[in-house]
């Protein structure tokens, strides 16, 4: 019995509460404004502090948008704002256009940052949720209620037009902006191609569509078009910002290097630029409490946060400045620097890059991989996995035994950054032979009496294996290997310099051969 009595009683509860929820809803829905019946126009005319904007609109005939049924929301200056326009602002309907969309836009029902669509056919950037409305970061000073074709908002300032992320970085960051053109390439439209017959060869011949393609709009983000629910945020030095810290580098490496002019295009855009857009582009538009510089579990310099590509990286800079696009943010470095790891870390090239796999065994990349190679005795190379080499593997050729023949291997290092290297040439001692060795053309020696590059065994022979290194310091073997090395001060350009290996004959040491473990180009001080 009692059971039956709960049970009517939340029958009974819930009838209630759905009553007087169906009432809460009528009211909300059936008691309208009672402005709702009124024009927008009319009740803007009405307002003197508007009288500036009402001139505008109707030296333009723009009264007559709201004698139609469609629905507009204005972000009206007030007359101390339309006052300080210039005459050339008011010249056409351009700024008119930016502020007036489509939309109905109630603030109460947006949460954070709103792209928007103009009648400008520009996206401005509407922001609730902080207490005050804003308008491209304006406040906005009035609310109106709705009416019968739209609503308004006053503000303080005039709005403009905002640029795209692109047409920012073409004024403000023209380095980025020709980087991001040098991506640009013709492709096929393959959708618009059709057949039209065959060739002398039966193959296909299509009335072919081409169309302009750039990988960076499509792999990173596609700053020169406007979307409503896809922005990004780009950190990166403006002009001057950008070219002092290429200065301070340059200044830092001394010799020929003076200023920004010195340091190379092309490193700048296959290394510098393509990090700075690793570390500072994200998805969305960020506010500048949001950039962590440590870790929020261990508050250390980890990774910190994730860019647009989804890389964990570590923020290691200060944003400032930002300068809100149509399509995203953009903010300055606070103080920038060219990280020296892009310039001074040693470049490394593994032996094992010079060959590649042919069924069982492996060959000698070709020329077209840029390595050229003179072997008249047929000696194959080999990839050998030997733990303890540089990256657990090495490439070999062994000859046989007192080979006096030719052997020469002609091919170019990873890119490296104008300046003086120290070339370390890691080795394995139990294979050799009497080498003279190139960088551009140029024979490397370990001292100025020297008549050749190199002859491992008579280091073995004569010092027990211990090679002094040009700078004086012992160079210690590690297990089987060793390495030695030279100075190389003859790379002036931002490039791949041409390495030649050549065989001059066997050296005393029982296996005659060439070994490459690696080499390392190590960046020397001026």
């Amino acid at each position: 019995m009692r059971s039956i009595f709960k049970i009517i009683l939340t029958v009974f509860v819930a009838i209630q509460f759905v009553g007087c929820t169906n009432k809460n809803w009528d009211d909300h829905y059936l008691t309208p404004p009672p402005t709702i019946n009124t024009n927008v126009w009319d009740a803007i005319k009405s307002n003197s502090e508007l009288s500036g904007f009402v001139t505008l609109m109707e030296k333009y005939n723009y009264d007559s948008l709201f004698m139609t049924d469609n629905t507009y929301t204005l972000f009206i200056p007030d007359n101390s704002a339309i006052a300080k326009m210039a005459p050339s602002q008011v010249s056409d309907t351009t700024i008119l256009n930016y502020l007036i969309s489509r939309h109905y836009i109630q603030p109460m029902d947006i949460k954070g940052k709103r792209k928007l669509q103009t009648l400008a056919k520009k996206f401005s950037t509407f922001e609730s949720g902080n207490g005050q409305p804003t308008y491209d970061g304006i406040p906005l000073a009035f609310e109106s209620p709705l009416y019968v074709n739209g609503k308004y908002f006053i503000m303080g300032e005039v709005a403009l037009p905002k640029l795209n992320l692109y047409e920012y970085f073409a004024v403000n960051t023209p380095y980025l902006k020709a980087y991001i053109d040098s991506k640009d390439s013709i492709t096929v439209d393959q959708a618009k191609s059709t057949p039209i017959g065959f060739n002398d060869k039966g193959q296909t011949v299509y009335d072919t569509v081409a169309i302009k393609y750039n990988s960076f709009e499509t792999k990173v983000f596609p700053v020169s078009t406007e979307w409503r629910n896809y922005t990004s945020t780009f950190v990166f030095p403006r002009k001057a910002n950008y070219e002092n810290g290429l200065t301070a580098m340059a200044q830092k490496l001394g010799g020929r290097f003076i200023d920004y002019k010195d340091i190379p295009i092309k490193w700048q855009n296959q290394i510098l630029i393509p990090y700075l857009i690793k570390q500072g582009t994200f998805l969305n538009m960020l506010d500048v409490n949001e950039f962590r510089d440590k870790s929020v579990l261990t508050y250390k310099k980890k990774y910190t946060m994730m860019n647009i590509s989804g890389d964990s990286i570590i923020v290691d800079y200060k944003p400032s400045d930002p300068y809100l696009c149509s399509n995203g943010l953009f903010y300055e470095y606070a103080n920038f620097v060219v990280p020296e790891k892009l310039y001074s870390d040693t470049i490394k090239m593994q032996g094992e890059a010079l060959v590649r796999p042919q069924g069982v065994k492996f060959v000698f990349k070709d020329i077209k991989d840029s390595i050229i190679v003179k072997n008249p005795g047929g000696f194959s190379p080999n990839r050998e996995y030997i733990k303890g080499a540089s990256n657990d593997s090495i490439m070999v050729v062994n000859f046989t035994k007192g080979y006096k023949g030719i052997f020469d291997v002609d091919f170019q290092s990873t890119n490296l950054f104008p300046r003086k290297y120290r070339l370390e040439v890691l080795t394995k001692m139990d294979i050799g032979g009497i080498y003279d060795i190139y960088v551009n053309g140029v024979l490397l020696k370990r001292t100025p009496t020297s008549v050749n590059s190199f002859d491992y065994a008579e280091f073995t022979k004569v010092r027990g294996g211990l090679i002094k290194s040009v700078t004086g310091a012992t160079l210690v073997p590690r297990g089987q290997f060793n390495k030695f090395d030279f100075y190389v001060d003859n790379i002036i350009d931002y490039g791949k310099p041409k390495v030649r290996f050549e065989y001059k004959g066997p050296g005393t040491v029982a296996n005659n051969g060439l070994v490459i473990d690696a080499l390392y180009f190590i960046p020397v001080a001026n």
